[in-house]
């Protein structure tokens, strides 16, 4: 191997992402949003989405709206970044004509909670990443909907939420485990 692509390797690159033929704003990928943005049956609703960033008209008739939902929280090292790749993807589906609203879930950390008495609530939190993601996706008629979770519990509750809503999903499964260790003290 030539010594210069090892040296290649080890340094980082910017990000790339393929850019796959996709349909225009206004093609009826708009299917579930345009119930609150088509005439002016829901003008409250239309009034919302606009204070909330929607530049002009033609995005908020045309355009499909993705929900981005996170398993995002600081205490979890497997969810921490889960924040910033989800700006990341909210970036990249803009980039590609639609609207993306960026929320989160909950998550519970089983490394912190076992043996104690926080583990009550470990297995029941797949049923609440289930319940926050469907509720947002059809709550908000979003066309489609992205989910990022971190582990254990977070994937199989995001994949039961988008069971539930049967929309247009994908689940992006990201999670960072850094080595850790606690030292003794001696007594």
């Amino acid at each position: 191997m030539d010594p210069s692509n090892l040296e290649k390797q080890r340094i980082p690159e910017e990000p790339r992402y393929l850019d796959f033929p996709h349909s225009k704003p206004g093609s009826g990928l708009n299917k579930y949003s345009s119930t609150l943005t088509r005439e002016h049956d829901f003008p409250a609703a239309q009034a919302m989405l606009y204070a909330a960033g929607v530049p002009n008209e033609h995005v908020l008739k045309t355009y499909p709206q993705v929900g981005i939902a996170s398993v995002w929280w600081e205490g979890n090292p497997c969810n921490t970044h889960l924040l910033d790749i989800g700006k990341e993807v909210k970036r990249a589906v803009e980039k590609q004509e639609m609207l993306a609203w960026q929320y989160n879930t909950i998550g519970v950390s089983d490394g912190i909670t076992m043996g104690g008495e926080g583990m009550r609530f470990s297995l029941q939190t797949r049923e609440i990443i289930a319940d926050s993601v469907e509720t947002v996706t059809c709550a908000q008629f979003h066309d489609a909907n992205i989910t990022i979770p971190g582990c254990d519990k977070n994937m199989p509750g995001v994949v039961m939420g988008m069971a539930r809503h049967n929309r247009p999903s994908l689940m992006i499964c990201e999670s960072v485990r850094t080595r850790s260790c606690t030292k003794k003290k001696p007594h």
